[in-house]
């Protein structure tokens, strides 16, 4: 059995854990938006004020913005309370990622306080408590959740859910407070309102109430339904006005046949199971997610194992009144039930959705090794408890490690899309938002690899041709990218970007005595960084030229100084605005022709620019 500590030092204990899930994520507090942040922040005008305030209850198109769906084809969500939440971070913090990461910390952070509050009450056993909530606080699959802050939602949902939880236990141990029942069910109205992922907590609740029954013979199951019923209408009043206000049931994305539909979902429980005992090679993006064909998959099989197991388990604990091992069960099921693909969304796989669910894991199987410890001490005189605490010292040691690097590819667009080409090298998503960062620096070599990668893999990709005939056209391929867009523009005659860069490249090639030769119009790009700058090449009798830029502001203070290739080429990002560009010689042996070069650059505006010495 576990020794008997003092009160402090569990409190210790707790301080140290938060300490350390603060060091593995205190590195994101300097990370960039990524992916969704720009549509669902940075671009979100609706969020970016208070008035109306009825839009944030009212509108469809409050979280995700007005043109998100539109834009990137997906679907829409109806989250008040985390579009709230943005706009109050947005108020605070403005387009600065800091203050909207910091926040994502700190939920986290209270969420382990409440989760280690919770678990304490219900079981009472503070070694149990702090193990299962140290497997789940260190978990690296919580990355994606606490990282991202987009999926916010998935933190403040669980924080309002485990406060409904902790105001039922309350008026179970006193029920004279009636009022800690309405104060619950406010509680779950702010969850629902938060995230539809709480609809799962419907199923878990009833188990909350099961817990009065500890110790008792007899289950008055009537009782709990009665004490459970109010949630239920809460959670079909939240389901129905959802539908009003969507005019949809979700983001649904019907797959295949209708029969890998129907293998689908255990294949995902397989994959949810899988990620909670083996956290590695993790992904942002799971699209390539192959679909099951037959029941003879072993995804299917196993998944459809795992679940038999579990209600097996939760079985064979009613019948021995285990009833903390069934609340995790049931927790971790719950939660996982909407994202099962039951019915069909369009993500297949989120590491985010294990953010809730995989709390009632890590508590099923704490409470579950307990259990076991305690049957083979009482039957063979065996402790294995030493065992058991460094099973958990190693797999925490393993989980801080894979967190902490983990937070590394969610810092910016190249790391986390790197991140996913390296675990899935046929990953399009990932290959064009790579193409389209690097466009975006001017780094004509990587915008050409990664394209041409792009289109190895889905030859009729549009954002892919157009970049790789951009990259061309910084890198001085012009034939090449002329002969790209003109078959773009064949296939798609109303692609509006092809032709405008095939205009300026047209442009471009007839004069190229001038020291401004052209335009060239940046595609749509994922990041919030600079699309806009000047490029081009440094000559000397018509020669390439190795020499210095600098780069000055109207008022004449400095913004950047650069030397070219030895080729003479150069790229510069600059935002748009007017510039004052000045040549000078390294050695003092050439003089330019010209002192300095204004130019304006307007938005996703590239200037080829040419600079010649005499």
């Amino acid at each position: 059995m576990l020794k008997k500590y003092p009160k402090w030092f569990w409190v210790a204990l707790l301080g140290f854990l938060i300490l350390l899930v603060f060091g593995t994520y205190f590195k994101v507090l300097r990370a960039e938006f990524v992916y969704d942040d720009f549509g669902f922040i940075v671009n979100n005008k609706d969020i970016q004020s208070f008035k109306p305030f009825s839009k944030f209850f009212l509108s469809p198109d409050i979280f995700t913005g007005s043109n998100y769906v539109a834009e990137n084809a997906g679907g829409k969500n109806w989250r008040p309370v985390s579009s709230l939440a943005f706009a109050i971070e947005y108020r605070l913090f403005g387009p600065n990622p800091f203050g909207f990461h910091l926040i994502s910390v700190l939920l986290h952070l209270i969420n382990i306080v409440l989760v280690y509050f919770l678990i304490s009450k219900i079981i009472g056993r503070k070694g149990i408590t702090l193990a299962a909530v140290s497997l789940w606080a260190l978990h690296p699959t919580l990355t994606e959740a606490v990282s991202w802050v987009t999926n916010q939602s998935s933190l403040i949902f669980l924080g309002f859910f485990l406060l409904t939880i902790s105001a039922i236990l309350g008026y179970l141990k006193d029920k004279n407070k009636k009022f800690l029942l309405w104060v619950s069910y406010l509680f779950f109205i702010l969850s629902l309102l938060t995230k539809e992922t709480a609809l799962g907590g419907i199923f878990i609740i009833p188990f909350v109430f099961l817990l009065e029954y500890r110790g008792q013979e007899k289950i008055n199951f009537r009782k709990i339904l009665i004490n459970s019923y109010p949630f239920v209408l809460i959670g079909l009043a939240y389901f129905y006005i959802h539908y009003r206000i969507l005019g949809a049931l979700g983001d649904h994305a019907l797959r295949g046949s209708f029969l890998e539909n129907l293998l689908l979902a255990p294949a995902v429980l397989y994959k949810y199971v899988s990620l909670a005992f083996y956290p590695v090679k993790l992904l942002l993006d799971y699209s390539n997610f192959p679909l099951p064909v037959s029941m003879s998959d072993p995804r299917v099989i196993l998944g459809a194992v795992f679940f038999l197991a579990f209600a097996a388990l939760i079985y064979f604990g009613f019948k021995k009144y285990w009833f903390y091992f069934i609340l995790g069960a049931v927790w971790f099921l719950a939660f996982l039930l909407p994202v099962l693909q039951i019915i069909p969304f369009q993500d297949i796989i989120g590491e985010r959705f294990l953010y809730a669910p995989i709390l009632g894991f890590f508590l099923m199987l704490v409470v579950g090794f307990d259990t076991f410890f305690n049957y083979v001490n009482s039957k063979f005189n065996w402790n294995l408890y030493l065992a058991g605490k460094m099973i958990i010292v190693l797999a925490l040691s393993s989980f801080f490690v894979l967190t902490f690097n983990r937070n590394n590819d969610w810092l910016n667009s190249e790391n986390l899309w790197l991140s996913v080409f390296k675990v899935d090298a046929r990953n399009g998503r990932a290959l064009q938002n790579l193409s389209a960062f690097y466009l975006e620096r001017g780094e004509a070599s990587k915008i050409i690899e990664f394209s041409e990668r792009l289109i190895a893999v889905d030859p009729e990709n549009r954002a892919g041709r157009l970049h790789l005939a951009v990259g061309k056209i910084l890198n001085g391929q012009y034939e090449e990218a002329e002969s790209e867009l003109l078959d773009l523009i064949k296939k798609y005659p109303d692609f509006k970007e092809a032709k405008n860069n095939l205009s300026v490249l047209h442009k471009q090639l007839g004069r190229m005595d001038s020291a401004i030769q052209s335009i060239i119009v940046s595609p749509q790009t994922e990041g919030n960084v600079i699309t806009s700058g000047i490029f081009g090449q440094i000559v000397f009798n018509g020669m390439p030229y190795e020499a210095s830029l600098d780069v000055f502001s109207p008022q004449g203070s400095p913004v950047i100084s650069i030397r070219s290739r030895s080729d003479g080429a150069f790229q510069i990002p600059l935002r748009p605005d007017s510039y004052v560009i000045k040549p000078n010689d390294p050695d003092g042996s050439r003089a330019p022709l010209r002192d300095q070069y204004t130019v304006v650059i307007g938005n996703n505006q590239w200037l080829r620019v040419r600079i010649e010495y005499k």
